[in-house]
């Protein structure tokens, strides 16, 4: 004897499933779960294999940044970031004259699109900010 229950009621012990084709559960499985890709980014050392491997112009101006820095106004010349990360002074000098790779260059270096950065010192993101809008005000 069959004893069926009332729509919407199911029987103890049941399993609730849904029917579904087998190619679009296997493509469930393709996608990690929410979190778990972001969870790598914080181990040690990620950040640190990613990173391009440093060259010589890492670690002074180069003549080019030199040149840049001497037809800057005085005031505006960066001397944080030329003490502090010769790399970027170098970056941004080799940018300064393509209007595009410049604003792309500052948008980069002024937001965190990675998340969780530290930033910056204070100094540092001041000059990075008045040459971003020096540069723009000029172009």
């Amino acid at each position: 004897m069959y004893n069926q229950q009332p729509p919407g009621i199911r029987p103890p012990g049941t399993i609730e499933f849904e029917l579904t084709d087998l190619d679009d559960a296997k493509h469930v499985l393709d996608d990690l779960p929410p979190g778990v890709k972001e969870r790598s980014t914080l181990e040690p050392g990620y950040w640190e294999s990613r990173r391009r491997k440093p060259v010589a112009t890492d670690r002074a101006l180069t003549g080019a940044a030199i040149d840049w820095l001497i037809k800057l106004p005085a005031e505006l010349r960066p001397r944080a970031i030329s003490e502090q990360f010769p790399r970027i002074a170098n970056e941004i000098a080799q940018a300064w004259h393509d209007p595009a790779g410049a604003n792309l260059l500052f948008q980069k270096l002024l937001n965190d699109d990675r998340g969780n950065r530290r930033g910056f010192p204070a100094d540092v993101d001041q000059e990075l900010r008045r040459l971003a809008m020096h540069r723009h005000a000029h172009r």
